[in-house]
This record gives C-alpha cells, structure tokens and sequence, in this order.
C-alpha cells in the first residue's frame, strides 16, 4: 500500500476532497481510519477499499486454521 500524501491520493470526488479539506485542513496525517475507510475510491470489482482489504485479510488470518 502507498501511503497518501494529498486527498487527491484517495479519491476523486471532489466533494468528499471538499469536506475533507474543510474537516482535515490539508494534513492527510490526521484522517480518521473509519473516514478514510468510507472516503477511499474502490477496488475495481469489489465493494470495500484496498485498505479494508488488508484489513479484512489480516483480521481473517487469525481465524484461519492450517490442520
């Protein structure tokens, strides 16, 4: 994953780049996980962002036994 470094990074509609830039300045370091999470554009194909992929692969692991 490549970290973002402007709103443009995470998605493309500008109104939700609006509301970002107007709750978070211009400082992507403060994004909230779960805004983010919802603000982020999707993978092609899929209902969820590429970090609640990750997210979702990491939590999933645990739960997944190997006999």
């Amino acid at each position: 994953m490549i970290p973002i470094s402007k709103w443009e990074d995470l998605t493309d509609d500008e109104k939700v780049i609006e509301a970002l830039r107007e709750v978070y300045g211009h400082d992507v370091e403060k994004l909230d996980l779960q805004v983010g999470l919802h603000a982020e554009r999707k993978i092609k194909g899929f209902a969820i962002s590429e970090t609640a992929f990750f997210i979702f692969l990491l939590i999933a692991s645990r739960y997944i036994s190997i006999p």
